[in-house]
């Protein structure tokens, strides 16, 4: 009879060992489940803190930066009034601070253009208009808007600075060649005049 119960016996114990596993396996699931909902749960509300700063951060210096533009865009527009009022002629060499922000519908360009030289100080020869056309990139239409913003001959171009040409390449479109323009007609106004 002994040999009979050993064997099962035997059994019986593997069997129990086998559920005593089991059920410490899935206590320890469980605990561990718990651990990574409590870390998860930290880990989310960190995040979400952090996302909030960033947002406070990112809107309070979109909110400075704004701030600041209109700043310095009043200090502008009254920097070039106070000198339109103190010397026109010299209002009109200005205008490359001022184009810098021209808005973009034909109303505003008219308005923010430069005004016209009167006599004097080489005026004649200034304002006479030259052919703009005569740059390869440059059709009517182009011709047009450069006009409309002050724009009038080939030393206007040729006297472009590096912020001019970023700024026109933003109102104009990025398909144009401003820097290809700005030595074109400095070629050309040196031909036409000489100089």
């Amino acid at each position: 009879m002994m040999d009979v119960l050993t064997p099962i016996v035997v059994l019986g114990l593997m069997l129990a060992a086998l559920a005593g596993f089991a059920v410490g396996w899935w206590i320890r699931g469980r605990q561990i489940a718990g651990r990574e909902l409590t870390l998860k749960r930290r880990f989310d509300n960190r995040l979400s803190a952090i996302e909030e700063d960033a947002r406070r951060v990112l809107e309070r210096a979109r909110l400075e930066a704004e701030a600041g533009r209109r700043k310095i865009e009043a200090e502008r527009d009254s920097l070039y009034t106070r000198l339109s009022k103190l010397d026109p002629e010299a209002s009109g060499v200005v205008a490359p601070a001022r184009r810098a922000g021209l808005p973009r519908t034909r109303a505003g360009r008219r308005r923010n253009a430069r005004p016209p030289v009167s006599e004097g100080m080489g005026a004649g020869a200034a304002r006479e208009s030259d052919d703009l056309t005569r740059i390869k990139g440059i059709g009517p239409t182009f011709e047009a808007r450069l006009n409309e913003m002050g724009y009038r001959t080939f030393l206007d171009l040729a006297l472009w600075t590096s912020e001019d040409l970023d700024a026109l390449g933003k109102g104009l479109g990025a398909r144009i060649r401003l820097k290809e323009w700005s030595e074109r007609a400095a070629e050309l106004h040196r031909r036409k005049y000489g100089a």
